[in-house]
């Protein structure tokens, strides 16, 4: 049985839903069961190494003595979404985080700012805006009917049943509706699942080697898209001496049997002593994706 979402007053300053709380301090030894390890704990964990590798990065200060809060999300709920809040509990940044099938956690994407992927506050103001709801005190006299679906870092979404039985898919960022119908997720979701774990950091021990960050530029003051090829043979290596050159470079994918078009300005990296890069793009704060799982998805054009 789904578990639906209520909208309530609460949420203007919390979150959607609950899950275990963490605070970004060092990383306790992990509960037992029977012996075992309580995968709960190993979770928390994991992120809590995570959250204090990142914390340490330039514009990720505000991670420090957040708190966490970890709810599982996609299908057969095999990921969790870890919102970090800080002393107001106002968010201040995010984690994706994947269950790997041979055991242990994969990091899929992260990053920070006010405006995270799932954000209750961005939701509830778009739906209002876009006459889905037609006020707050619409919302509170009934449950909002929502499921949190995220496959890959270009397949977020919240799923909303409204009250006359419709389903409607909105973007998890801006909560902006899709022309999308159930035909066209499922056939996505089927297309990029295999892409889901492409690139993520793995290592528990994990840490950032070398970054970079750019000023935040409009992706659309020009269109190269419309009007330069794009740039072939897109790499790591290439991707990040561009970036260290400080050019803008616009990252482009068409999805839903081409009904979306996502354009994303690159804006820096992180590159992991593993070797992953993740690419910086400037979407409602910043969101640090891994090059590998993008890279076969879309397009990237030059200033």
């Amino acid at each position: 049985m789904r578990k639906w979402i209520p909208l309530c007053a609460a949420m203007l300053v919390m979150l959607i839903g609950g899950g275990g709380m963490l605070a970004a301090a060092a990383p306790q030894p992990p509960s037992t069961v029977n012996g075992e390890s309580s995968p709960a704990s190993e979770l928390e964990r994991q992120a809590g190494f995570w959250i204090q590798t990142i914390a340490k990065q330039k514009g990720f200060q505000d991670w420090l003595g957040a708190k966490a809060d970890i709810t599982p999300i996609g299908p057969g709920q095999h990921g969790w979404l870890v919102t970090l809040r800080g002393a107001d509990s106002w968010p201040v940044g995010y984690l994706i985080i994947h269950a790997k099938e041979e055991g242990g956690f994969q990091l899929g994407e992260y990053g920070a700012g006010r405006h995270p992927v799932f954000d209750p506050n961005t939701l509830y103001t778009s739906m209002v805006h876009q006459g889905l709801i037609a006020s707050y005190a619409e919302a509170t006299k009934r449950p909002l009917k929502l499921e949190r679906l995220y496959v890959h870092p270009l397949l977020a979404v919240w799923k909303w049943t409204s009250p006359d039985g419709q389903v409607r898919y909105l973007d998890a960022w801006t909560a902006e509706e899709l022309p999308i119908t159930d035909k066209h997720w499922k056939q996505a979701a089927i297309n990029l699942r295999a892409e889901s774990l492409a690139g993520g950091i793995a290592l528990m021990n994990g840490r950032i080697s070398t970054s970079r960050t750019n000023e935040i530029f409009d992706a659309y003051e020009r269109m190269p898209w419309l009007t330069k090829k794009p740039i072939a043979g897109m790499q790591s290596k290439l991707l990040v001496s561009l970036l260290d050159q400080k050019r803008q470079i616009r990252f482009t994918s068409e999805l839903y049997d081409k009904q979306v078009l996502f354009v994303w300005p690159a804006i820096g990296y992180h590159r992991w002593d593993d070797d992953s890069l993740f690419v910086s793009f400037d979407q409602y704060g910043s969101r640090f994706i891994p090059m590998a799982a993008i890279q076969s998805e879309g397009l990237f054009f030059n200033d």
